[in-house]
């Protein structure tokens, strides 16, 4: 039988992922908070433009209603912005039944632990990808670059469910793989986006392009070297040998993204600045270790947004 998903937030990231898994069999719909949105996909359906041009149109269901929409599902792929992340999960606590998983591929720390307080560790997988996706505007999106994915338990081993998600991931065509220490996942996803996202956001820039302006790479190296310091210090375990590398190659792979910061500031959306770099500063400060770098990052990203660019 076909997985049920049901996608918590139809933005750039719910689309894409939206349709790739449908494509590969899954049984997939839409939860909005939005009721214009979400009336307006139930009806057009959602569009991908891939990698190599193609547009892909899928008329999948959308609903604002969460009873409605989590009906049946076993996994609610949880694709909203950091800071939305512990209402969606209150919300989804009366209707995801009991047997059904969140799984949260979002950027920045806390989100599982939200989802955790909300359903308890057995319940909540957690992930991350370096896929890069551009939103388009209501319901459509478009592939900007390959990335890796990985997911695991909010606590645990690595279990059925998690492989059986992996292997769908797979099938939707991309580089999954299941592993434990969800922590470890999100720290090292942690170090690429405060490496990347603030900085592009600045700037204005494609991911590529910042690679490209040397004084851009100073800062940004610095404040991968606070978070590697911070996260080495909380016990984390890098997925890669090489961080610095390892940021450097998601950089290149994604030289055309604009990272989701940088669409936000566009867009005159509040970032999640605040998730990332800010989340770097505040666990450094529990352990008595500055982050001048990603405090100076935060804050102007902060003033950006307030001054609406």
């Amino acid at each position: 039988m076909a997985m049920r998903i049901t996608v918590v937030g139809p933005g750039a990231m719910g689309v894409f992922f939206g349709v790739r898994l449908a494509r590969a069999g899954a049984q997939v719909n839409f939860l909005d908070h939005r009721p214009g949105r979400a009336a307006h996909l139930d009806q057009n359906g959602v569009f991908l433009e891939t990698l190599e041009g193609e547009e892909i149109h899928l008329p999948l269901k959308a609903s604002a209603d969460p009873a409605l929409a989590l009906a049946g599902a076993d996994l609610a792929l949880i694709c909203v912005k950091a800071y939305q992340t512990e209402g969606i999960a209150r919300l989804l606590a009366p209707h995801l039944a009991a047997g059904a998983r969140a799984l949260t591929l979002q950027n920045g720390v806390g989100n599982v632990e939200a989802l955790v307080a909300a359903l308890g560790p057995e319940r909540v997988l957690g992930g991350t990808t370096s896929e890069g996706i551009i939103g388009l505007g209501q319901g459509r999106a478009r592939h900007a670059g390959r990335g890796l994915t990985n997911l695991g338990p909010a606590q645990g081993e690595v279990d059925g469910f998690c492989r059986e998600l992996a292997a769908l991931f797979t099938a939707a065509g991309f580089a999954t793989q299941a592993v434990a220490g969800v922590q470890n996942l999100i720290w090292t996803k942690l170090v690429v986006n405060v490496s990347i996202n603030a900085l592009t956001a600045i700037l204005g820039v494609p991911n590529g392009r910042m690679l490209e302006i040397a004084p851009a790479v100073e800062v940004m190296e610095a404040a991968m070297n606070e978070a590697l310091a911070v996260g080495q210090a909380l016990g984390v375990e890098f997925l890669h040998p090489d961080m610095p590398a390892a940021v450097h190659e998601v950089g290149r792979r994604t030289a055309a993204n604009r990272s989701s910061m940088l669409q936000d500031l566009g867009h005159q959306r509040r970032t999640e600045v605040e998730y990332i770099n800010g989340a770097v500063v505040r666990a450094g400060a529990e352990l008595g270790l500055a982050a001048p770098v990603n405090q100076t990052l935060t804050r102007l990203v902060l003033a950006l947004e307030q001054a609406g660019r």
